[in-house]
């Protein structure tokens, strides 16, 4: 079917035509335009800034601007402004210039400084905008900086404590990390190792990994750094030292970890924590993170806002873990590669349970396989976070995708040990169901409610020490497992 007439007006992407049996509105996506007076469909011409991590602009940005572009029929070129920062240009099949992308690259901090005084348009952090900042960008008329309008999970990584392949210590006692990199523990022999004198490479704290680190592991130990450490530049240079150094240790991201072996982490409660891409993914390894992209809410180029939609799909996910990070598709592992969380669920724990639920939870378990995303939640509240809204259309997506079409999902609730153990296992239902709820809400009709089964087992299973802080935080959760 073909229509002819004059073209009277093109806007909010619907085509206007007089034609013989009168005016006619049509979207564009429904026909194809032929003719002079048919308008470029192409995107406005536009240029900005994307500022912050170094890292994440050099090792993630081109793949996923590659696979934006790609998604646009556009073509990329790479080339350098005149002060030596990364652009990236974008141009269509008949040359013309539709975009072009300069990185600036001087850290996290800045990338948010950027941002909030009009020099970029997007921040790229490897850590959370901070409460001063937050109130920087409302101050200034942003809004929340922090809400999910505002704040994307671009992927994940994780901290990991690396030593040479040459060392025997594999495992360090989580409580043990901080006295190592002050100082306190200074010869390999105190952690059970070749006895010499520990060497440490570490990275600076206004770096982005330096900033997280002391977060996670020296301030809660209320420790400094010891004044005998090697600075290093960059996270795959502490790598490097440490795997040429068979009496080095250091911290470094997961994706940079290169040759260095990165040690598992005991806790108070004996519970062991292995850095893997799962334990990652779900926050069950106790120094993940999350890496950030930052809009302000203010008027930013049209292309802007159609790159971080293109964030949030599966294909731009899939594209996260091919560069060395971990990404957020959705994936499900057997039960037999929990081995660890069910020798934890049977280890001596200060939360209250029977055998009668712990046989109940290995009965849901037996037959099911474990989803990829986890649902977290603060102490005593039902708020899903960024991510978690996030994780409710990716969980959607995929139960409606061939490979869990006819499965049933089960929601398990859990909890951590603070507080009444009945009020804990009633509050692992309620916040089991609240994700049940968003997740029939986000599918507006095409999920059957009898496909998604809630559990609750409080305080049951814990997957890190109920006697730390980041322990209670990570046991607050709501698994997925399909079966």
């Amino acid at each position: 079917m073909s229509i002819t007439g004059e073209l009277l007006d093109y806007t909010n992407d619907q085509y206007v035509v007089a034609s013989q049996i009168g005016n006619l509105t049509i979207a564009s996506e429904m026909v194809v335009c032929l003719g002079e007076a048919c308008p470029s469909l192409l995107p406005k011409y536009s240029e900005f800034t994307i500022s912050g991590s170094r890292n994440l602009a050099l090792k993630l940005m081109p793949t996923l601007l590659d696979g934006f572009s790609a998604s646009l029929g556009l073509d990329v070129t790479q080339q350098s402004d005149e002060n030596g920062n990364p652009q990236v240009l974008f141009s269509a099949e008949n040359g013309e210039d539709i975009a072009k992308i300069t990185f600036a690259m001087l850290g996290s901090s800045a990338g948010l400084r950027d941002l909030l005084n009009g020099g970029a348009s997007l921040a790229l952090t490897t850590r959370v905008a901070r409460p001063s900042e937050v109130s920087a960008f409302s101050s200034a008329g942003f809004g929340n900086i922090r809400s999910v309008e505002n704040e994307l999970v671009l992927a994940l990584d994780g901290i990991v404590v690396v030593t040479s392949s040459q060392n025997r210590v594999h495992i360090i006692r989580d409580s043990d990390v901080a006295a190592i990199f002050s100082g306190r523990i200074d010869d390999w022999a105190q952690l059970g190792g070749v006895p010499g004198p520990i060497n440490l490479y570490v990275r600076p704290e206004n770096s982005g990994t330096g900033a997280v680190f002391s977060q996670l592991v020296m301030r809660p130990a209320r420790t400094g750094f010891s004044l005998r450490v090697n600075l290093m530049d960059s996270d795959i240079a502490v790598a490097d030292a440490v795997a040429a150094d068979p009496n080095g240790i250091g911290f470094t991201a997961f994706s940079d970890r290169a040759n260095a072996a990165a040690v598992s982490l005991l806790g108070v409660c004996n519970i062991q924590s292995p850095a893997t891409d799962f334990t990652i993914q779900s926050e069950e390894y106790p120094f993940s993170r999350r890496l950030y992209l930052y809009k302000g809410s203010r008027d930013v180029p049209p292309l802007v806002e159609q790159f971080v939609e293109y964030l949030n799909t599966a294909d731009a996910q899939e594209l996260v873990g091919l560069t060395g990070f971990v990404s957020q598709a959705v994936r499900e592992v057997p039960v037999n590669d929990q081995g660890l969380r069910f020798l934890s669920a049977a280890l001596p724990t200060d939360a209250e349970m029977t055998l009668e639920s712990l046989q109940a939870m290995m009965t849901d378990f037996a037959t099911a396989s474990r989803v990829s995303i986890t649902y977290r939640f603060e102490q005593g509240t039902v708020q899903l976070d960024s991510r978690a809204q996030a994780d409710i259309n990716r969980l959607v997506g995929h139960m409606l995708s061939p490979q869990l079409r006819t499965k049933t999902i089960i929601l398990v609730g859990f909890t951590d040990s603070v507080g009444n153990g009945e009020n804990n296992q009633r509050l692992s239902v309620t916040r089991a169901e609240q994700v049940r709820t968003a997740l029939l809400a986000a599918g507006a009709g095409a999920i059957d409610p009898s496909r998604i089964v809630v559990r609750g087992y409080g305080e049951l299973s814990p997957l890190g020490c109920n006697e730390a802080t980041d322990g209670r935080r990570i046991n607050r959760r709501v698994e997925v497992w399909a079966r």
